[in-house]
């Protein structure tokens, strides 16, 4: 037997109805959509899900990077800032370090002007109108300027514009340079106030105006024609109460009547020196006066033995008498 064929059917449309049945009485509303929009808006919601969580963790991560970024150049400037503080600090001390060399100097300057006023030059001071003019330029640049204390970055390093390693070998070599110099000025200043002590002491002033009426040496007794007799020094003459000073500086060791040499004053000058001024018609100092070179001390007579108004002026050298003229300026 031949089976009969299936009837033939319409197949219709799969559908979601909706009913929307209000609380009182009315009419009821029916929503119908296709069975596949739901599917549909389901497979989308998962893919916006998906989109939105994929996005959020790019975001995260950027937003991490940049986080990290951002605490990397705090950190960063925190570092060049610290450097910078140090760089301004060290720049600070080198300026007190300079600072401190030109008050050294300026003293060195002292001394030296101080030598020269010693021996009677004037001082050295060099104006700044005679200076080159590149010096002159050079020497009114501030090196402490803000811009010297700018940090510069590259890859690896960070170097100011000026090398602080190369102001600190000058500072040191200046600060040995200025130390060895004020050693050797201070000891230019000994020496030179020695040698002037020495020569303030020199009996080499002439200690009264007059003519010279009896040599050093040998000659004929004043008072005894027929002998000679060795002259231990030179007399000055001229008038009464003409004024007589020491030749040098020094103590008045005596300071009286002496015999022969009626009122006498001895001044002892150190160095072996010692100075003699006899025949005195009055004594200004005692014993054991500091005298300087110039100091009146005497007044000129002819007390002793003597045959007219002079001084008798002797300069002994260890005791020995040596003739005043190579001694007296």
């Amino acid at each position: 037997m031949k089976k009969d064929p299936p009837p033939l059917t319409h197949s219709t449309p799969q559908k979601i109805t909706l009913l929307m049945i209000p609380s009182n009485p009315g009419k009821v509303r029916r929503i119908s959509f296709p069975l596949w929009l739901p599917k549909m808006l389901l497979l989308l919601l998962v893919a916006l899900i998906t989109g939105l969580s994929i996005s959020t963790v790019h975001f995260s991560g950027s937003l991490m990077k940049t986080e990290q970024a951002l605490i990397a150049e705090k950190i960063t400037a925190a570092e060049l800032k610290e450097e910078n503080r140090l760089h301004v600090s060290e720049i600070n001390q080198l300026k007190n370090q300079f600072l401190e060399i030109d008050e050294r100097i300026a003293r060195l300057n002292e001394l030296e002007n101080k030598v020269l006023h010693m021996v009677g030059l004037e001082t050295s001071i060099t104006a700044l109108d005679d200076m080159p003019e590149e010096i002159h330029r050079e020497t009114q640049r501030d090196y402490f300027d803000p811009q010297f204390l700018l940090v510069s970055r590259s890859s690896d390093t960070r170097t100011m514009t000026a090398d602080y390693t190369d102001y600190e070998v000058d500072v040191e070599y200046l600060n040995e340079l200025v130390e060895t110099q004020t050693a050797s000025m201070i000891q230019l200043v000994e020496n030179v106030e020695a040698q002037l002590e020495y020569l303030d002491a020199q009996p080499n002033l002439w200690p009264t105006s007059g003519r010279i009426s009896s040599p050093f040496g040998n000659r004929i007794s004043p008072t005894n024609r027929r002998r000679t007799e060795f002259h231990q020094g030179i007399d000055i003459a001229n008038s009464t109460g003409t004024s007589i000073v020491a030749a040098g500086s020094g103590i008045v060791t005596y300071a009286g009547y002496n015999g022969g040499y009626g009122r006498m004053v001895i001044v002892s000058h150190g160095y072996g020196y010692t100075s003699v001024y006899a025949h005195n018609n009055k004594i200004l100092v005692e014993v054991g006066d500091r005298v300087e070179k110039g100091d009146l001390i005497a007044l000129m007579g002819r007390t002793g033995r003597a045959t007219g108004t002079h001084l008798h002026f002797e300069i002994r050298v260890h005791g020995e008498p040596v003739d005043p003229l190579t001694i007296l300026q």
